[in-house]
């Protein structure tokens, strides 16, 4: 696993170097910000509502800080609460990677901005 990793990271790298080949440091940017806001748009509110249907769905039997790791108390629902619960949280968790990429995209931009000055 930890090679398939590495190997990510390498194609990752290549298409940074490609990317900054062939677009404006200044696109590449914009591009980024524009993914990681609009991942956030997306991802934030359903965060708020990921929280409170597993809170509805675990009420009675929620444990002490259920909130810090919600994904471990996600084995206490029931199939039809997983049915509502679980794609809101793999939306949410999606939105949250799409973040992660909109920060390295404008990183690799801003990298190119001040190697290109």
């Amino acid at each position: 696993m930890r090679e398939a990793g590495i190997a990510l990271l390498l194609v990752l790298a290549l298409a940074a170097l490609a990317l900054v080949q062939l677009l404006p440091a200044v696109r590449i940017i914009e591009t980024g910000q524009a993914l990681m806001l609009g991942a956030a748009a997306v991802g934030l509110p359903l965060q708020v509502v990921y929280f409170s249907a597993l809170a509805i769905a675990l009420s009675g039997r929620r444990p002490e800080g259920w909130y810090w790791r919600s994904f471990d108390h996600h084995h206490l629902l029931t199939p039809v609460q997983r049915r509502i619960v679980l794609p809101i949280f793999t939306i949410a968790a999606l939105a949250f990677v799409a973040i992660l990429l909109g920060i390295v995209v404008t990183t690799v931009g801003l990298i190119d901005l001040v190697v290109e000055a």
